[in-house]
């Protein structure tokens, strides 16, 4: 094995490159970067000239962290675009002892989708946990899917415990993974590189950085945390150069044109097999915009000084099928191999660790605080509206949490003879005597298929009264086979769970808290003396695929929609009713947004298809339509049910 030689030119900040970028881009004139990490200080000298928003008012104390990752991106002198507006999250917190501390996978999932909805054109995350599979939590992977979907750029660090680890959210399929290299261009022994990670981690500085911190001071600092901000400042400029912002292939085009331009480095990985890296090349990544701004002038945004030094184009394209390559012809573009000897070690600045996004597996915890909302209950109608709400199907379980309150049921139940974790001799205990006060020492739980999916923690007036029915849920479940409940309430925190799993917790309404059976649901929709006939079975098959086929987290709004359709039994009735009478049968179940909604609503046309399977070619299918405003707590169906034939 031999060491890269030194291309110091080709990664390093040099003025005449960065400078003329800066220029083809506008120093990232309305570009705008999420920033979800600590609270910045918008008042330090180096960040005073920019825009930056918060995403709510904070009494917290701003964060060193936060601040240096903006100062990378857009601060002066040391920044890469300063032109940028600048919207910050803050999910990680300072403690007392100033120490940074992380948050948990549900937490940066809403800032994602925070940051989407907001308009920022790229999303850094300055933070990483390790990861088996790197896979992460059905929300975080929905998040950063809608963001790929619209066109939106997430970048993070990918972790500095120098292991062959995956790490979230960097693993995730559509996020550009950085890890920090030194100033000689070596990769740095502290990033992690796991299998997924080494596939598609791009290098940029991430050594002896200068940023600014808090109280108006400079600080020199290391770490994948802040390499991921320089790609961060890279991609506004290129975005702008492009004029790519706003464009829902801006965050693949943006990638692919920083992959292609970069320099390939090659290592042994722990298997001995040949891995690939990638270093951001600056000088390779100029002419390669200057080459698309020849290719495509309608990117053009300014007038540019540069002509002269235009290379001549080839006729290979940036924007068709991922096959067509442009290979500057830089000797930097060479593939290296380096050895372990090379490699830069730990991040030198004790003072600013990578904050942690916990993932859901034992022994994480969730460090940032819980942003508590007032019970529902003391909330009108008005305010409800912005509050997030979820209308559930599941089933009803429970949870000790730690291992002190486990120790507590299982001497309540009778050391030795009862068995805390059988929910049937839970039930029989919790509903024996005056047992029911012992119910809000559990963590009770809403499932689907089994996973806890929600925490139920009543916080209202109705506190009691809700315990008592969660209680009576568990028992009729495990004694009378009851087979669904629902909860409707409002997303008030995190719970996490004795496994170490973090899920949201949800404040219930007493009045959206039901269980049935489904053959009792149909007899009550279809009458007594339609039981055990057909028409009942269809009903019960009705019911069923809601749950099974569309099943769902009940958190947004076509969700609660189709939710609530499943459990509105007047609605129901007069579907079947009517679909039984022409032998139809359920084949598709949708919900769309209504056309025409009352102010300040959020209605739903949920259509229910149906079809006659014996003549099926010669028979027009029928819809069933009605209307569901999902605003409140509790949806309520407004209008009357419509029905019409299509071929």
């Amino acid at each position: 094995m031999t060491g890269a030689k030194n291309t110091n030119n080709d990664i390093f900040l040099d003025e005449s490159n960065l400078n003329t970028l800066k220029n083809l881009g506008q120093s990232g004139k309305n570009i705008k970067v999420g920033i979800i990490d600590g609270l910045i200080e918008k008042n330090h000298p180096l960040l005073n000239h920019m825009n930056i928003y918060y995403s709510y008012v904070s009494e917290e104390k701003q964060t060193t962290h936060g601040t240096a990752v903006c100062s990378i991106v857009g601060g002066k002198s040391v920044g890469i675009a300063e032109n940028i507006e600048v919207y910050n999250i803050p999910v990680f917190h300072e403690d007392s002892q100033g120490k940074l501390q992380g948050c948990s996978e549900l937490t940066l999932a809403k800032a994602i989708n925070e940051a989407r909805l907001q308009g920022c054109h790229i999303i850094n995350i300055s933070g990483s946990s390790l990861s088996v599979n790197g896979r992460g939590s059905d929300d975080l992977r929905k998040a950063v899917n809608r963001c790929q979907q619209a066109g939106i750029l997430i970048i993070s660090a990918v972790g500095n415990e120098g292991v062959n680890q995956e790490s979230l959210p960097a693993s995730l399929d559509s996020v550009l993974a950085v890890g920090a290299c030194d100033k000689d261009g070596y990769p740095a022994k502290f990033n992690n590189f796991g299998h997924k990670l080494r596939k598609k981690m791009l290098l940029a500085p991430g050594i002896s950085i200068p940023v600014a911190i808090t109280d108006s001071n400079i600080s020199l600092v290391s770490g994948s945390s802040f390499a991921a901000p320089i790609i961060t400042g890279f991609s506004a400029l290129i975005m702008r150069a492009l004029s790519l912002h706003g464009n829902i292939q801006a965050a693949e085009v943006v990638s692919k044109l920083l992959f292609e331009t970069a320099t390939k480095l090659q290592s042994p990985a722990l298997d001995r097999q040949i891995f690939t890296l990638h270093r951001l090349n600056i000088s390779s990544l100029l002419q390669r915009v200057q080459q698309e701004l020849i290719l495509y002038p309608q990117n053009r945004n300014a007038i540019m000084s540069t002509e002269d030094s235009i290379i001549i184009p080839s006729s290979t394209d940036l924007y068709p099928a991922p096959e067509s390559i442009i290979t500057p012809a830089t000797e930097e573009n060479e593939s290296y191999i380096f050895n372990e000897s090379n490699l830069s070690t730990q991040p030198q600045s004790s003072s600013l660790t990578l904050p942690k996004i916990n993932d859901s597996a034992a022994n994480n915890y969730v460090h940032s605080p819980i942003n508590r909302v007032k019970p529902q209950a003391d909330f009108d109608a008005r305010h409800v509206r912005s509050q997030e709400k979820v209308f559930l199907i599941g089933t009803i379980g429970y949870d000790f949490g730690t291992e002190a309150r486990l120790d507590y049921f299982t001497q309540v139940m009778g050391n030795g003879q009862g068995h805390p974790f059988d929910p049937q001799q839970m039930a029989k205990h919790l509903v024996a005597g005056d047992n029911i006060e012992q119910s809000d020492a559990l963590i009770w739980v809403l499932k689907v298929d089994g996973i806890p999916v929600y925490a139920i923690k009543p916080d209202s007036q109705f506190a009691v009264l809700e315990y008592a029915r969660i209680v009576n849920f568990l028992n009729d479940q495990e004694e009378e086979g009851v087979e669904r409940v629902s909860v409707s309430g409002i997303i008030t925190g995190e719970t996490r769970l004795f496994n170490g799993q973090v899920i949201p917790t949800v404040s219930p309404v007493l009045r959206g808290m039901f269980n049935w059976k489904s053959r009792d649901l149909a007899e009550l929709v279809m009458g007594k003396d339609t039981l055990a006939t057909s028409k009942t079975d269809e009903l019960m098959n009705f019911i069923n695929r809601i749950y099974y086929e569309l099943r769902n987290r009940g958190y947004d709004s076509h969700e609660r929609a189709i939710n609530y359709a499943a459990t509105n039994a007047y609605q129901m009735r007069e579907v079947f009713d009517d679909a039984y009478k022409e032998s139809l049968f359920l084949n598709t179940i949708s919900a769309a947004v209504s056309p025409v909604s009352r102010p300040d609503s959020d209605c739903w046309d949920v259509v229910l298809e149906f079809f006659n399977p014996k003549e099926r070619l010669t028979t027009a299918r029928k819809l069933y339509r009605y209307t569901i405003d999902v605003s409140d707590i509790m949806p309520v169906t407004i209008g009357t049910l419509r029905s019409w034939y299509v071929y």
